[in-house]
């Protein structure tokens, strides 16, 4: 009941934090500041900084993390939602990286979207075990096609695909590479990047 209440609060105060919970793999500990997420127990602070995984919870939805030199790397994500909307930082530090099939817990998501997360790399497998995602959204904007790995949509049945890019030649680039492993039918579209 408390953490409702927090929960709460912290949506309409954008201030309020629940208090951290321990469990086997780390500490839970939720924050909304727009689109940031911060961990705010000082072991798990320590465990962050060091590179460990720790779990965290943004709303509904939880995510594993670990710090690198090149970024933060979510290694599995966790919900119930239909819609699955990563934010794009950890403790003011970019996420970068996705692990492969890190949506395999995300079996009820129809839509999942990375707007926010500024995605250097599309791993093998990137979207397997979300099957009944639809639509993907991805920040494109600092994607290349040699950085996306040529089975990265394959065990995804999503039709549409939205990618943010700087231009239209970047993105007709990147289509060519993910349509190599994309489903049949499969729509991608453009979004010009601010």
């Amino acid at each position: 009941m408390k953490r409702m209440i927090a929960a709460a609060l912290a949506a309409v105060l954008v201030a309020t934090s629940a208090p951290a919970v321990s469990n086997a793999q780390g500490v839970v500990v939720k924050e909304v500041i727009a689109s940031n997420i911060s961990v705010q127990d000082p072991s798990t602070q320590q465990d962050f900084e060091n590179g460990k995984v720790i779990e965290i919870t943004d709303s509904s939805v939880t995510e594993s993390v670990k710090d690198t030199e090149n970024g933060v790397v979510v290694t599995a994500v966790k919900s119930s939602n239909k819609k699955v909307k990563l934010s794009g930082t950890v403790n003011n530090k970019k996420i970068t990286e996705i692990s492969s099939s890190a949506f395999k817990n995300c079996k009820k998501a129809e839509t999942i979207d990375l707007t926010d997360v500024e995605l250097t790399t599309l791993k093998k497998n990137q979207f397997k075990g979300a099957s009944k995602a639809k639509t993907i959204k991805i920040n494109a904007k600092n994607l290349t096609a040699k950085k996306i790995n040529a089975k990265a949509l394959k065990g995804c049945k999503a039709k549409k695909i939205v990618l943010t890019c700087k231009s239209k030649s970047a993105y007709n680039k990147l289509v060519k590479q993910l349509k190599k492993s994309a489903p049949k039918g499969t729509k991608f579209s453009f979004k010009k990047a601010k």
